[in-house]
């Protein structure tokens, strides 16, 4: 085998007793065959690095209080080291700020209390980090964080994979910078093929040789689920029924490259004194505005819009949390309960048993219902009869809708812009290429229905309604779909238009259900975008490639990403102008989803919004929500 340098090995095994597909009866089978043998290895020398949230830390300490007790002894030896995760395992970047700050200063605690530490270096939560989020990791005081390599790696062409030889500094929001120790997707994959018996230990052996590179100083060997080795968490009809010996597998594998010249075990702590103080780097951009982990079905659509009913779950949490922001009463308990409601794993593989346990209950809103409109000199209101146009004219915003499709518009200005079209429809052919040959609409609704392989839009012949709301003109249309009956509204409120989706039908169908496409109109730049991503700042994107959110992974998992806006609003346009887009995340946590084309010298820009997605998560059942959103005008600098 070839001579390679001596390389400092680390580990990061991550521990969740919230796991989806665990019943909560199954806690101490987890413990006993998984965490016991983890903890054994670093009885016998090994140290190893220990990831877990203060949930688990207390369901251990519930179930099997033995385990917390040597846990701690081993800590106090330096035998092994924690690190930190938060009060539950949440997905940072779909989660409000305040939310990401309590989840940590909570886990904080606990972990002091149960086992006398407060961990320095944090494992991001899925691996799910955007440069907002990690403003929140320093404010907590934090000095590093874990954050997978593979993605960040494959998003940036501008890194070299030297970057991968020690820890770097990456650059938050704020231009604030932090510590990263690298997680790597593959590594830990490769290793968990090797425990599974499906390489050699000489297969393993000869990947690390090939992996490593002169000049690398130290390496992450795994950096995932603990509860994946001699045990099987059922989200997979492929597993194994019965395991065993895999926790003596990687006994063997650790002592044998510990018992190698070319390899030093470290605790991740340790790994810190290799960084160099470098220039730091940029882990997202426009396109990636948030980086996961493994491959691109991990995406934060998995945790947003796709499982049991998480868009009325995560819209209940907005909920919670709208009153608890605003109650100075608020207890730490009353935080903690909200950070456990957000974990992720109520979003993805949850048992029935389990997701019966929420007790969610929607309380649908009854249809709109509008006064009759009085005409008022400062609007006009002309329609085209042959184009089934309706032209609409107040002081500040001039909309024409299109009655042949769904009252789509086709075009909106503002008087900020000084009345030129922002957003509206491209028609037909504006793209001279064959394969953009079509129209594209703004505000309307497509839904792709998986088991009746169809597709449900709203772009058909209605007739419009005209009324009246607190003082402002209304404009409605009600159509029957196969999907079911939807109301459309828009509402003219000074500078502001306010624009919602009805749905009779409330529930869910197993589709994609994206609906509000805004596709800009000025089509000399590319677009650029802002909003939050789990931090208190708000961070800029100016697109520079192209990228299309809502393209399929694969034909079960029909998004590759989204942006989790969560303060409930974004930015979006193209040059100097543009539109803010505002909505309620508590009535409904819908996801923006961004897309831009080049196309010979112009560019394709379009935002909308998703209320459902597809993954291997997705059950049916689940609720559907009403949809409203208000669009304002919004100017730059560039």
């Amino acid at each position: 085998m070839p001579e390679v340098q001596s390389v400092a090995l680390y580990t990061v095994f991550h521990l969740n007793l919230a796991f989806s597909s665990i019943e909560n009866e199954q806690h101490g089978e987890v413990i006993r065959k998984c965490y016991w043998p983890l903890l054994q290895i670093a009885q016998k020398g090994i140290p190893v690095g220990i990831e877990m949230t203060a949930y688990t830390l207390e369901a251990v300490q519930q179930v099997d209080p033995l385990w917390v007790e040597e846990f701690k002894l081993l800590l106090q030896k330096g035998m092994c080291e924690l690190i930190a995760s938060g009060d539950s395992q949440i997905i940072g970047p779909l989660v409000p700020a305040k939310v990401n700050q309590a989840n940590l200063r909570l886990g904080q605690d606990t972990y002091h209390t149960l086992l006398g530490v407060r961990p320095q270096i944090a494992y991001i939560n899925e691996q799910a980090v955007s440069a907002g989020l990690l403003d929140v990791y320093i404010d907590q005081g934090f000095e590093a964080v874990v954050v997978e390599w593979d993605n960040p790696y494959s998003h940036n062409p501008n890194w070299s994979n030297t970057l991968l030889d020690r820890p770097q500094s990456l650059q938050a929001a704020s231009g604030r910078t932090i510590k990263v120790i690298w997680n790597h997707a593959i590594a830990f994959q490769k290793f968990q093929r090797y425990v599974h018996g499906e390489l050699t230990l000489e297969d393993y052996l000869h990947y690390l040789v090939k992996i490593f590179k002169p000049g690398m100083l130290a390496f992450p060997v795994y950096g995932s689920d603990a509860e994946v080795f001699d045990f099987r968490p059922g989200r997979y009809q492929t597993e194994a029924d019965h395991v065993e010996g895999e926790w003596q597998r990687i006994s063997t594998l650790f002592n044998t490259l510990a018992e190698m010249n070319n390899y030093c075990w470290q605790l991740p702590q340790h790994i810190l004194k290799f960084w160099q103080g470098s220039n730091a780097v940029e882990i997202t951009n426009a396109e990636h505005p948030v980086s996961v982990k493994k491959q691109a079905k991990y995406n934060v659509s998995r945790w947003g819009l796709s499982g049991r009913n998480d868009l009325l779950l995560n819209s209940q949490c907005y909920q919670r949390f709208a009153t608890l922001a605003h109650n100075p009463h608020a207890t730490e308990q009353d935080w903690r309960n909200l950070c456990r409601m957000w974990a992720s794993d109520l979003r993805t593989h949850l048992t029935a048993k389990r997701y019966q346990q929420l007790n969610l209950v929607a309380n649908p809103a009854n249809a709109p219902v509008f006064a009759p409109w009085e005409a008022q000199q400062d609007i006009q209101i002309e329609y085209d009869t042959q184009r089934r146009r309706l032209h609409i004219r107040t002081p500040k915003v001039h909309l024409s809708l299109n009655g042949n499709r769904g009252l789509a518009i086709d075009k909106l200005a503002f008087k900020s812009h000084d009345f030129e079209p922002v957003l509206g429809t491209l028609s037909h052919g504006y793209f001279d290429h064959i394969s953009y040959g079509a129209d594209f609409y703004s505000n309307h609704l497509l839904m792709e229905r998986f088991r009746a392989r169809d597709r449900v839009t709203d772009l058909n012949r209605v007739n419009y309604e005209l009324g009246c709301a607190e003082g402002n003109l209304v404009i409605y249309c009600r159509q029957s779909l196969k999907s079911g009956a939807i109301i459309k509204w828009y509402r003219i409120e000074h500078e502001s238009l306010h624009t919602g989706f009805f749905f009779e039908d409330k529930q869910r169908p197993e589709a994609s259900i994206r609906l509000s496409y805004l596709t800009l109109l000025g089509c000399d730049n590319r677009a650029w975008y802002q909003t939050n991503l789990g931090g208190v700042q708000e961070e800029f994107f100016q697109i520079q490639e192209d990228m299309d959110q809502g393209s399929p992974v694969s034909s079960i998992v029909s998004a590759n990403s989204a942006i989790g806006a969560t303060a409930g609003q974004i930015q979006f346009g193209s040059g100097q102008c543009g539109v803010r887009l505002t909505w309620d995340p508590a009535n409904c946590a819908a996801l923006p989803m961004i897309s831009s084309k080049k196309i010979d010298d112009k560019y394709l820009n379009r935002l909308w919004f998703s209320l459902a997605e597809a993954d291997e998560t997705l059950k049916e059942g689940g609720n559907l929500l009403d949809f409203n959103l208000c669009i304002t005008p919004e100017s730059i600098n560039l």
